[in-house]
């Protein structure tokens, strides 16, 4: 026999008043160790076969609906799939698996969506605002695991939702819905029910402050897929981004925008971005192409370089850009270009909504700054592209041609490249090789 804590699992042999793990007090309880492991295991009922007795035809891909979303779990749903869905409260969770559950009700199946934090007239009066009205799907308002695999077996879905995992509880142990003894139990029972019956389950899941999923580890290890939709609640931009998936790639991304009938593919992110990118040359705006996953997306840098007149401490602030390292980028900029920024206020924005932590911005983060400074702007057909070291050369960067092609598809003529490597060449697009800092201000007329 042993003692676990109903709020973290910790397991001890004798009963304490206090968890030494997570500090609960009097959250021990006797359970039987062994029979607890036994019990949270998955199990599927299958019999040991020689893999090439297995058919892949069993594990064919279906399409959700929608085509970005598709990307992102390696090209389409995967029966008896675990995805793990998180995000930001209010970033549109909700929205896009009622989305995907409408689609998947009218052209495979029933769909149970079980909502453990809304009321079913919640969901329906959700559904009803994204014009949802498919009539294979189902709701329910439950946080019982029994009575969701009840649920599961009279209405026998080919895919399930939870919404969310933390609101789910089981019976049989000890402490709170979101605990992690429970959710450990819950997920468990859960993938089991899944790849039992081989349907698609969404399970939401909470975030902490740090952005990452609430609770135990053990969840994202179980899960098949685990994906975060990202995007303030203040922009109509939300990318979807998978960390972890055991049937395609973990590089991809999706990029939505939120509407009033709910969230809509950007199929063509380069021109959504660039819509205000006009024929007019600014100062301090350039455009550099990035890699969302394994899609090349044009955006525009924008930086204001103030002076501060003498008054207060210069600011430094960044709107989706990582200010630790524009702050080192200033440095190679006082120190290699021998410009004075120390007596000003600076400012960098992506403009889009977009969160970027690529390095291949940095060549585009200084040729903004520069031009912002001096009041030169660059030619509107220019992009720039490369990593910045701390001597101010210039470093390669990944996936170069695509870029470069991208580029060439929205009619730019130019772009400035890392020398390293051979530069790609393409059709109507000048490709200039530099080295430094130095040599692309010189380049862009900004020296």
């Amino acid at each position: 026999m042993a003692f676990t804590c109903a709020e973290c699992g910790y397991r001890t042999v004798k009963w304490l008043g206090r968890c030494p793990s997570c500090g609960a007090w009097d959250s021990f309880a006797e359970s039987d160790a062994e029979a607890a492991e036994t019990s949270n295991r998955p199990w599927i009922g299958e019999p040991v076969r020689s893999i090439r007795e297995i058919d892949l035809a069993d594990v064919s891909r279906s399409s959700s609906g929608l085509a970005e979303f598709d990307r992102v779990l390696g090209g389409g749903l995967i029966p008896g799939g675990v995805i793990l869905f998180g995000g930001e409260p209010g970033v549109g969770k909700s929205t896009l698996l009622l989305q995907v559950a409408r689609v998947l009700a009218e052209r495979q199946g029933n769909v149970l969506y079980v909502s453990g934090e809304e009321s079913e007239g919640q969901v329906k009066l959700r559904a009803s605002r994204l014009g949802i009205d498919a009539e294979r799907l189902f709701l329910l308002a439950e946080q019982s695991l029994s009575r969701i695999e009840a649920a599961v077996a009279e209405v026998s879905p080919c895919a399930l939702i939870v919404d969310s995992i933390q609101t789910v509880r089981s019976g049989g142990l000890d402490g709170g819905a979101g605990s992690v003894s429970q959710m450990r139990a819950t997920c468990a029972g859960l993938i089991q029910l899944a790849k039992t019956r081989r349907m698609v389950t969404f399970l939401v899941g909470h975030i902490t402050k740090g952005g990452a999923f609430a609770g135990p580890k053990t969840v994202e290890h179980l899960v098949d897929v685990a994906v975060y939709l990202e995007g303030g609640r203040g922009d109509d931009v939300r990318i979807l981004r998978s960390v972890k998936n055991r049937f395609g790639p973990t590089n991809e991304a999706a990029v939505f925008c939120m509407t009033e009938e709910g969230l809509v593919e950007v199929v063509d992110p380069s021109s959504f971005f660039l819509e205000a990118h006009n024929e007019e040359a600014r100062p301090g705006s350039v455009v550099v192409p990035i890699l969302e996953g394994s899609r090349p997306i044009l955006i525009e840098l924008q930086a204001l370089v103030s002076p501060t007149g003498g008054y207060g401490i210069p600011q430094r602030r960044c709107t989706g850009l990582d200010v630790n390292r524009v702050l080192l980028l200033l440095a190679v900029i006082e120190k290699r270009l021998a410009v004075q920024i120390g007596g000003a206020d600076v400012y960098l924005s992506v403009a889009g909504g977009l969160e970027i932590r690529e390095r291949a911005t940095d060549l585009g983060i200084v040729v903004a700054i520069v031009s912002s400074l001096r009041a030169r702007p660059i030619d509107v057909r220019t992009a720039v592209v490369g990593e910045v070291g701390l001597s101010g050369e210039i470093r390669a960067v990944r996936r170069l041609p695509e870029r470069v092609g991208a580029i060439g598809k929205l009619g730019y003529e130019r772009i400035l490249v890392p020398a390293s490597g051979s530069p790609p060449q393409v059709e109507g697009v000048s490709v200039l090789p530099v080295e430094s800092i130095d040599e692309a201000i010189v380049d862009l007329g900004l020296g």
